[in-house]
């Protein structure tokens, strides 16, 4: 299988109302739960400075800015389309990680 395949993937629908309501509640949940562990984190790395305890800072703060990012997409509308196509995103893959920002044929590959 060349490197370039890409799995061929049915049209999405469109979010429901219900769907989005569904979605937001994740975000909201996902929000405050990085909120909590930048705030727990802060506190870690002012007690004990390590390079662990900030390498895990900017990875939840890069998680907190996703989900920012996520609910600021669902408040302009742009929420469930890929970045880079445009094209609707599953639910179930927005249901699974509320912040993606790619289809799956878009989806760059993870480090």
């Amino acid at each position: 299988m060349p490197l370039a395949y890409r799995p061929q993937t049915s049209a999405a629908e469109p979010l429901t109302s219900i769907q989005r309501v569904m979605l937001r509640d994740l975000l909201d949940a996902m929000w405050r739960e990085h909120v909590v562990d930048i705030t727990n984190l802060a506190v870690r790395f002012h007690e004990n400075e390590t390079p662990e305890v900030a390498a895990e800072l900017a990875a939840v703060r890069r998680r907190l800015v996703d989900v920012e990012s996520a609910m600021d997409r669902m408040d302009a509308r742009t929420y469930g389309h890929c970045d880079a196509c445009e094209r609707l995103i599953a639910f179930e893959h927005l249901e699974a990680r509320p912040s993606r920002r790619y289809c799956l044929q878009c989806q760059p590959p993870t480090r």
